[in-house]
């Protein structure tokens, strides 16, 4: 068992995600990119990682949408934060309450994602036991 956990994130902007991949990786953890909703659920159901950072507002399928599906799947991750602008950040997460285990506003802090990776570990393991 790995002592990092894996991580989907999924964001349109290309270089967003691509660049919270790579800071990922250069923490240790395995991180893979997608760059729309579909993808993000589809990733989420080949690889199960612990953790899912999905950008709220993305095309073909929303965050929030993604979400959903990626929660209705046989192994969901332990836990999905949502990504967001702060000028985009109440309207659609007003309605899915409940959806996300955590907020982060773009870009994410370290010390914000250090805390967020550990806990999905955790949590993933402890599911993992289940």
């Amino acid at each position: 068992m790995s002592s990092k956990c894996s991580v989907v994130v999924a964001d349109d902007n290309r270089e967003a995600a691509d660049t919270l991949v790579e800071l990922l990786g250069a923490m240790g953890y395995a991180a893979v990119a997608a760059y729309d909703g579909r993808a993000a659920v589809e990733a989420c159901s080949a690889l199960q990682p612990e953790l899912a950072i999905l950008d709220v507002e993305m095309p073909l399928l929303d965050g929030c949408a993604a979400a959903r599906l990626i929660r209705s799947g046989a192994r969901p991750p332990a836990m999905i934060a949502a990504l967001s602008g702060l000028r985009h950040w109440q309207e659609p997460l007003k309605s899915n309450v409940g959806l996300f285990d955590v907020r982060l506003a773009k870009p994410p802090r370290m010390d914000q994602l250090a805390e967020l990776l550990a806990t999905a570990l955790v949590r993933g393991r402890a599911a993992g036991a289940k």
